[in-house]
């Protein structure tokens, strides 16, 4: 009893401005069942897309919609801008970090044209999601307007 280990809690803030809601309210059905992680949706109301935790860019998808944040409890944060949004091939996005680069809490990693990418047919709600489910122990998910790099979205029980 006295050896046991203090659990790892992980706060996330919001990676982007706007309403945090289920998961279930995004039209992918892969997301919205929560087969690729659990997690939340955020309807942005701004084109920003920012760090949850001071970390580690684990992986920069190459058409710049996506990322994951690598936290050193061993937290992976996959954020994912809009649906199908790959097909655009990086038009309406701007990297601003690469695979590999140190980031803090709240420091800008990509930003997108919300307009363009509305233009062209594609949702722009956006999930945030635990990329490895398997260090997880509890989630628990606030919904509600965010603030980019302040308000706390996802709070994380480390196994």
């Amino acid at each position: 009893m006295f050896f046991k280990k203090k659990k790892t809690v992980v706060s996330l803030v919001s990676p982007i401005t706007g309403t945090s809601v289920s998961l279930d309210q995004v039209p992918d059905p892969a997301f919205a069942q929560g087969f690729i992680g659990d997690g939340v949706a955020i309807n942005p109301t701004q084109g920003v897309l920012v760090s949850p935790c001071d970390g580690i860019v684990a992986h920069m998808i190459d058409t710049y919609h996506s990322c994951i944040i690598g936290h050193d409890s061993g937290v992976e944060v996959l954020m994912h801008i809009g649906v199908n949004t790959v097909e655009l091939k990086g038009e309406g996005f701007k990297p601003l970090i690469k695979t590999g680069d140190q980031v803090k809490q709240g420091q800008p990693l990509i930003e997108f044209d919300m307009d363009f990418i509305q233009s062209k047919g594609y949702p722009i709600i956006t999930p945030v999601i635990m990329a490895n489910a398997e260090v997880v122990e509890n989630l628990t998910k606030s919904t509600g307007e965010m603030k980019a790099g302040e308000s706390k979205v996802l709070e994380v029980q480390v196994k």
